[in-house]
């Protein structure tokens, strides 16, 4: 089960232009104040991966493919089971693309996000 009350902020770089979403969860499940293209994937993504994503300490012998996958940006806050979030993603490298990709339903997909 989760329980979240998140603001998702989505940028490009090098653009001014700013995207706000929300996504609350309450037992998995979304509010109706959730304004997340698909409410019920983020609720869902964050049940199985949530936790790593947000809470997680990196491997520090993990080796990241050097790519890049857009111009995308997010800066996630709130709470997640109670706890404190304040979250940056982008595209990057291949370790920040993985990690995108595990909360698409939150971020939105890569190409499409903002």
């Amino acid at each position: 089960m989760v329980d979240a009350s998140l603001r998702i902020e989505l940028t490009s770089a090098g653009s001014d232009a700013v995207q706000e979403r929300i996504l609350e969860c309450a037992d998995s499940q979304p509010l109706e104040s959730s304004t997340v293209r698909e409410p019920e994937a983020a609720c869902e993504a964050l049940a199985n991966a949530g936790e790593k994503v947000f809470f997680g300490l990196p491997d520090p012998n993990l080796i990241c493919t050097q790519e890049y996958g857009g111009p995308q940006q997010a800066h996630v806050t709130g709470t997640l089971n109670g706890q404190p979030v304040d979250k940056h993603f982008s595209l990057t490298d291949g370790c920040k693309i993985s990690e995108w990709n595990a909360m698409k339903a939150l971020l939105g997909g890569i190409g499409g996000a903002v």
